[in-house]
């Protein structure tokens, strides 16, 4: 009989199982998840069997625990994935869908302001920072790199022939590990900042396996992001433009956004991000109110253009010439110039 185990023994399964798999799944995601079933799902879950638990508990259960969407849209995809897991053991049956997916969620909503800097705020906000903090900002707004895969560089993943950069690791925490997915394994173009890594690479007579962002301290370990990213909020507040969305996400939100205002395609930017599906490209593209402004003056310049065409082409209509002013005939006479008088009948 299917659906009788309870959700900590499907958990318990899942982690031991596929979570420990450390070649398959990143750190970030096993420590995701691994955090949501031991802080959330089996606290509240775990006595109940896989057939007790009910769509509108679970709905409930997210709105009234969690305040971000995001939080909500995670925990609800995890307690699938259990279901899931289970089926795949014979524990759920096969091709039912599981009560957790069934939870709706609502409008989805963001905890933070999402904007993106102008290129005149970025512009300040880069002139306040030192090196190679400003070389590592530069480098996740110029290729749209995760702030993990810029720390995760070594200098055998720079070919400066080519001018590019490839991503084949992150790092989280200190902890260097496999990119966030398969799709984010690429290779990236680092445009004119291929002079700079040159120029860095030379001064610190650069080896292959040594990073190229590390630590003051000389011990050769990557730099740490939290120290970035307080610089980062340092700059900006001083140049006035920081917000509490601010942050290496939105300098990828920029650069697909800016990738596709100078005439790159979705699908490119999609492919460069490293995103799974152009969706989730969808959600990272901003039209900025003076990009609108602009793409509304193209249409409304064209239309112009095109009704000014017409006034100029269109021909002047032919009009019949009026008719010459007749004479009244005469009133037919008799011979002796009486008029005839017509009779009445």
């Amino acid at each position: 009989m299917t659906g009788v185990a309870p959700i900590s023994e499907i958990a318990r399964m899942y982690e031991e199982g596929y979570l420990s798999r450390e070649k398959q799944i990143s750190k970030p995601t096993r420590d995701k998840e691994s955090y949501y079933l031991e802080s959330y799902i089996i606290p509240k879950w775990g006595t109940f069997r896989l057939n007790q638990i009910r769509p509108q508990a679970v709905e409930d259960w997210l709105h009234a625990t969690f305040n971000s969407w995001w939080a909500m849209h995670a925990v609800r995809a995890m307690m699938s994935r259990l279901y899931y897991y289970a089926e795949g053991h014979g524990l759920w049956e096969e091709g039912r869908r599981s009560p957790a997916s069934k939870a709706k969620l609502g409008r989805k909503r963001y905890t933070y302001e999402r904007r993106i800097l102008t290129f005149e705020e970025t512009a300040r906000v880069l002139a306040r920072l030192e090196q190679p903090y400003r070389l590592i900002v530069e480098t996740c707004i110029a290729t749209g790199a995760r702030i993990s895969e810029a720390l995760g560089l070594m200098w055998k993943h720079v070919d400066f022939e080519a001018g590019t950069i490839r991503i084949e690791q992150r790092v989280w925490h200190q902890d260097v590990g496999r990119p966030k997915t398969e799709s984010s394994r690429r290779t990236l173009g680092l445009g004119d900042l291929v002079v700079q890594y040159r120029e860095r690479a030379t001064a610190e007579s650069a080896r292959p396996d040594d990073f190229v962002f590390t630590q003051k301290c000389g011990s050769g370990r990557p730099l740490w992001d939290s120290t970035v990213r307080e610089l980062l909020h340092e700059a900006a507040r001083a140049e006035g433009c920081d917000f509490l969305g601010l942050g290496f996400h939105s300098f990828r939100r920029a650069n697909i956004t800016w990738r596709q205002e100078v005439g790159g395609s979705a699908i490119e930017a999609s492919r460069i991000a490293g995103h799974t599906n152009i969706e989730m490209t969808s959600e990272y593209t901003f039209v900025a109110p003076e990009r609108q402004n602009e793409l509304t003056r193209r249409i409304q310049q064209k239309l112009a253009a095109a009704g000014k065409k017409t006034a100029e082409n269109k021909p002047v209509p032919e009009f019949p010439p009026p008719a010459s002013p007749s004479t009244p005939e005469a009133p037919p006479s008799l011979a002796d110039g009486e008029p005839v008088t017509p009779l009445i009948q």
